[in-house]
């Protein structure tokens, strides 16, 4: 890791000077934040630079960052080597005619993706979680000529019409289409008319639920989606034994398993959850870590399925797919990741540990009951007394939501940035001062909360 600058004392996030400034001039000219999931009510701050998992507003004042841009960043910020591949791919070749040309950096990257991924026979490259998530779609409904995808209430798999939002109908003898209401977080107007009823939705971690539904809806059914570890949903592991019977269930009923790995992939360890977890999917979706901060996605799964890419039967386009600077960002980190047989994974969940331990002795001393649950390199803390929770629905009736979100408000006072949904993201680039600094600092939050 490269050196860091000497850490600036932690200061208040409150506009001032330049923060203020940009927030009026932006206004002037633009809507809202340029991702607006239900718009924060705490005002911008504009980042200037960061340094491991730090960063720098341009007011000077520093920040943990485990927000981390959502995910992405899983070297930190301004990690060296990692810079030093996408620069020298942007001098070499940036850009290729995706239809008729090909860098040999793509075959590279496939090859690793497939070397350490279980379920990796074959992998196709897009540039956005979002589109590889439709891609899937496309892909599987040509596969079993069947019209309809299964998903799970709490699981994110993007912005778009077919996957935002939804809720799970509470009509235990209806067809389980999700209940598309302005209650929900993820509402929005503007829906495509019969998008919502592209899919099926029912709860997660509930084996019973999927066996009743592939019983009676299977025929219709291309493809079940899942995160295997529920980041977005409030880092909800799988049940024991709950993704080896989905797994079963898919191949009774003819219906294609795919892992939404956007967040686990790579993050987690080198095969993904699917690795940790010892389950395969037939399809799986990568994003976010997998180029540790450039724009890549990517689809990998069983060879008789991709077989539709290579005849033709399915059409997957797109301008910036296997661009080379993504590929050259992919192909450092999976580089960096496998050195060592993997040892810098085993460094930051050491610190990971340190840092969840010491969040949760720090809220016992104040006072407060806090849990924290998830993966390796992403948590989520909640304020429950309770040892787990298995879905989001779980999460919202139990966890006290209101203080989680004044302690978030108090934390960005203190200097740390927390991800949405009460998500910590800990990057490679983390230290002992990070993890001591954090702690600190989340304790002067939770006694004034």
């Amino acid at each position: 890791m490269t050196n860091r600058p000497r850490p600036a004392e932690a200061s208040t996030a409150v506009p001032s000077n330049r923060t203020a400034e940009l927030i009026a001039r932006a206004a002037r000219v633009m809507t809202s934040r340029q991702s607006n999931v239900r718009a924060l009510p705490e005002p911008s701050i504009f980042m200037e630079r960061g340094q491991g998992q730090r960063t720098w507003d341009v007011d000077g004042n520093e920040f943990l960052d485990f927000a981390i841009a959502m995910g992405p960043g899983i070297w930190g910020h301004g990690h060296r080597e990692y810079l030093d591949a996408v620069y020298q791919q942007f001098e070499r070749l940036m850009f290729v005619q995706s239809g008729a040309c090909q860098s040999e950096l793509e075959v590279e990257l496939a090859e690793k993706i497939a070397e350490h991924v279980p379920s990796a026979e074959r992998v196709r490259f897009h540039l956005s979680g979002s589109e590889a998530v439709q891609m899937v779609f496309r892909l599987a409904r040509a596969y079993t000529g069947r019209p309809l995808f299964l998903r799970f209430g709490g699981h994110y798999h993007g912005w778009l019409d077919n996957v935002l939002g939804g809720s799970l109908n509470p009509d235990p003898n209806a067809i389980p289409f999700a209940v598309d209401t302005d209650k929900d977080i993820f509402f929005t107007a503007g829906r495509a008319t019969g998008a919502i009823a592209e899919s099926l939705m029912i709860p997660w971690n509930d084996i019973g639920a999927l066996e009743r539904t592939l019983q009676i809806h299977g025929p219709k059914i291309s493809v079940a989606i899942m995160e295997p570890i529920n980041s977005n949903g409030g880092g909800c592991r799988p049940k024991p034994g709950y993704l080896e019977a989905a797994r079963d269930l898919c191949r009774k009923h003819g219906v294609l398993l795919c892992f939404d790995e956007i967040i686990t992939g790579f993050r987690t360890t080198l095969g993904g959850a699917q690795q940790l977890l010892g389950v395969t999917p037939d399809l799986t979706i990568f994003g976010k870590a997998i180029a540790g901060g450039v724009p890549l996605a990517a689809i990998a799964g069983r060879s008789d399925v991709f077989d539709l890419f290579r005849t033709n039967r399915v059409v997957g386009a797109g301008t910036f797919n296997a661009f080379p600077v993504a590929m050259a960002a992919g192909l450092v980190t999976m580089r960096m990741l496998e050195r060592d047989q993997g040892a810098i994974y085993a460094r930051r969940n050491a610190l990971q540990t340190r840092l969840e331990d010491g969040l949760k002795k720090a809220a016992i001393n104040a006072g407060h009951a806090m849990m924290t649950q998830g993966m390796p390199g992403n948590f989520c803390s909640h304020f429950a007394d309770k040892e787990a929770f298995w879905t989001s629905g779980e999460v919202a009736a139990a966890a006290d939501l209101p203080k989680a979100i004044r302690f978030r408000a108090l934390l960005r006072e203190e200097g740390i940035l927390q991800g949405l949904g009460n998500r910590w993201f800990v990057s490679f680039a983390l230290t002992e001062q990070d993890v001591d600094d954090a702690i600190a600092r989340a304790s002067k939050a939770l006694q004034r909360l």
